[in-house]
């Protein structure tokens, strides 16, 4: 009788394990029975045992959105810069559409350098498509040449990523970079436009901003023969300020020394020369295909 209630209540504190890898009732049931300190220790550890995988899992996430978040700055321009590398390939093939963003980023990051280097607080640039890119200024220039300092870097950098499209084509004689050089330099050359805001009205803060009154009859022309809503608003906030520093001048703001005249003349004419030339050579390239 001794040996089989010794055995029997053995049998009662025995804890059985299975193979099922569902071994959550298993468990219950033996906290139930022993109700002490160590079995729910001990069941503890067998539930870390066994999700172990699933921690490890939602660590790497946390790191991963830890990531994220460093890199939070640079979200909409990543973002923003997908969405119209998207759009734009599924219109014109995934090739072009890269590479014209490419261009456009060329030319924000141009903005962007110099306005670090001016101490201008910026943002990353933001793509809109259909309409191009911008960075945000947080603040604005104190005079009309850290302006057109920030005004020049687009363009410049952004014709030279045209010119390495040149050059690309010329090693490879892929039509795909032609395009793109094309493609380039009408970008850079409709943004030097003598007008705010656009690159080129911005440009010419440096020389006079009586040049902007050549450059309203110029985008009234583009506006007509490539209507765009983006072009008209354009037009209008140019004539805006064009009427404003006609009616009260900001000769402070505006005051600088011949010397930088002279400089940023030959960087705004000499940038329209240049992407001029990039056309008319492209188009001479297009007429011995055809």
């Amino acid at each position: 009788m001794d040996n089989n209630s010794d055995k029997e209540k053995n049998e009662e504190l025995e804890i059985k394990f299975t193979e099922n890898p569902d071994v959550s009732d298993s468990l219950v049931n033996n906290v139930k029975e022993k109700k002490g300190l160590w079995a729910i220790l001990g069941v503890l550890l067998a539930l870390l045992a066994k999700f172990k995988f699933v921690l490890l899992l939602i660590l790497g996430k946390l790191k991963f959105l830890l990531i994220i978040l460093k890199l939070g700055k640079f979200a909409s321009t990543l973002g923003s810069m997908f969405i119209m590398i998207f759009i734009y390939a599924q219109m014109f093939g995934w090739a072009y559409g890269l590479g014209f963003v490419l261009l456009i980023f060329a030319h924000e990051m141009g903005h962007y350098i110099v306005a670090k280097n001016v101490d201008i607080d910026v943002s990353g640039p933001v793509f809109i498509p259909f309409v191009g890119a911008f960075i945000n200024m947080r603040e604005q220039p104190k005079n009309a040449l850290i302006e057109a300092k920030i005004a020049a870097g687009g363009p410049i950098l952004g014709s030279l990523a045209a010119l390495a499209c040149v050059l690309f084509y010329m090693l490879t004689s892929n039509s795909l970079f032609l395009a793109l050089a094309y493609s380039g330099f009408m970008i850079n050359l409709f943004n030097l436009i003598p007008l705010h805001p656009l690159d080129g009205g911005r440009i010419v803060t440096a020389i006079s901003p009586k040049i902007w009154f050549i450059g309203i009859p110029i985008l009234l022309f583009v506006s007509i023969k490539f209507f765009n809503p983006i072009l008209i608003l354009f037009l209008i906030m140019g004539c805006v300020q064009a009427f404003k520093q006609w009616k009260k001048p900001n000769e402070d703001y505006y005051n600088t020394s011949i010397t930088t005249k002279i400089t940023f003349s030959l960087i705004f004419f000499g940038l329209i020369t240049l992407l001029g030339l990039g056309i008319f050579y492209i188009h001479g390239i297009h007429v011995i295909y055809r």
